[in-house]
């Protein structure tokens, strides 16, 4: 059966559960049943075998046969001693007061009150174990009070004279061993159960620390799936943009200049192979945990002159200011997001704008108290009325990607066009690069990022 939640979710998996813990109790019943109960109904039908009689001479008269079924309903409740130990242990107590009240007391039935108060101890909760250890206690003083006042029973109906002495010290021995028995009883059980609980604590984290690896594998499968999606979205849309403002040359150059359209033929088949390549390897990536797909190195900074290279035979120009020297090596997570920071900032300016539009891209490092590598792309198109059809997430997902690494993007458009500055905190600062690292970007570079570089 499944079980639907509020969710709409539907699983079996609490159905199940109470099943195998109904399951459980009810074994657990039986064997109390069998180890517990039985034996102790056959002792007292032995003990009752020498003759059935009335009771009533100490207590309130009653036939023989009530005398048994308040044994009876004494000691059956073992079956439950596990599974409700308290209810278990209320009813036996309520019992054993029956006993003493007809003078019945001690019977067979007295075994049953150290086999309750051990599973309270052990199964029950602090307040059920506490409260009938002070139960199993008062009973031991009344057991002790039921003997004091037996002795003067008898000293009444058989005329002799006994020792108050000797009477209270038998009485203080029988409550004492009671009270003894009950305590020992009790702590036995209290250190099972604290053994019982520790051990439930430690399976409960083991559970926990499963249902956390679990948990950690599928984020990590997440995450995994989102870098690839990036990673297609930029692969994608970049080599589609290209590819479309090929086509749109080609087509309008074809007749005027057959060399050119073959340039831009050839520039679509180009990107259209590379695109295909690398989607196949980040596909790969799906197939086969080995990574035996990834023959390439993933692109950074450093393959950033081929893409410029690459969007400039596209029909855009673009102009790239960085001195690689003054760069220096970075992880491979930072490279990557750094070249497809800029892949995207272009991929946006082939897409909006407009067909008499260039970019400029500067790449440097800053010597701010923390190195950090600046990125910044601009472009002369439409900017702040550039249309925007709210379908595109290629801001977001450079925001996500710097953000990965502790670094920020901030966009702006403008009348003049749209800017994209990126910043990525270094960990330490490259070898050789003590001087300011404002040399890595020319005269042409904007006033503010020599500002922020120098």
């Amino acid at each position: 059966m499944l079980r639907q939640h509020g969710n709409g979710v539907k699983t079996a998996m609490p159905l199940l559960t109470d099943t195998q813990e109904a399951k459980t109790r009810t074994r657990r019943r039986l064997i109390d049943a069998l180890i517990k109960v039985l034996p102790l109904m056959v002792l007292m039908l032995v003990s009752h075998s020498g003759g059935m009689r009335a009771f009533g001479e100490i207590g309130i008269e009653v036939p023989w046969y009530v005398v048994i079924l308040v044994e009876v309903f004494a000691i059956a409740p073992l079956a439950f001693s596990r599974t409700n130990p308290g209810a278990a242990a209320g009813v036996i107590a309520v019992f054993c007061v029956a006993q003493l009240v007809i003078g019945a007391a001690p019977g067979v039935s007295v075994l049953a009150v150290p086999l309750a108060l051990y599973a309270c101890a052990k199964y029950g909760t602090p307040r059920v174990s506490w409260s009938y250890l002070a139960v199993a206690l008062l009973g031991a003083g009344a057991l002790a009070a039921y003997f004091v006042y037996l002795d003067m029973h008898f000293m009444q109906q058989y005329d002799y004279y006994n020792d108050w002495t000797d009477s209270l010290a038998s009485a203080g021995l029988i409550g004492g061993f009671a009270a003894a028995v009950a305590l020992t009883s009790w702590l036995a059980g209290h250190l099972a159960g604290r053994r019982r609980r520790e051990l439930g604590a430690i399976s409960e984290r083991n559970q926990l620390l499963v249902r956390e690896r679990d948990q950690e594998a599928r984020l990590a499968v997440d995450a995994e799936r989102m870098r690839i999606a990036r990673e297609m979205h930029d692969v994608i849309s970049h080599s589609m943009s290209v590819m479309i403002a090929q086509a749109d040359g080609g087509r309008y150059v074809l007749e005027q200049s057959p060399e050119r359209a073959e340039r831009a033929f050839a520039t679509i088949s180009d990107t259209g192979r590379e695109a295909l390549t690398e989607m196949r390897r980040m596909l790969g990536v799906l197939r086969d945990e080995d990574g035996a797909l990834q023959k390439r190195p993933a692109p950074g900074v450093q393959d950033l002159p081929q893409l410029i290279e690459d969007v400039s035979a596209s029909g855009l120009q673009v102009r790239l200011h960085m001195l690689s020297d003054s760069i220096p090596k970075l992880p491979e997570g930072v490279g990557l997001a750094a070249y497809r920071i800029v892949q995207e900032a272009l991929t946006n300016t082939l897409k909006h704008a407009g067909p008499h539009a260039h970019a400029e891209v500067w790449v440097a490092t800053a010597a701010e108290s923390q190195p950090a590598l600046m990125l910044e792309v601009r472009d002369s198109g439409r900017g702040s009325a550039a249309p925007d059809d709210g379908a595109g997430s290629g801001l977001l997902g450079m925001a996500e990607r710097a953000r990965l690494y502790g670094g920020t993007v901030t966009t702006r458009a403008h009348s003049g066009g749209f800017d994209v500055l990126a910043r990525f905190p270094l960990g330490a600062e490259p070898a050789g690069s003590a001087a300011p690292a404002a040399g890595s970007l020319d005269e042409t570079a904007p006033p503010h990022q020599v500002e922020e570089t120098g």
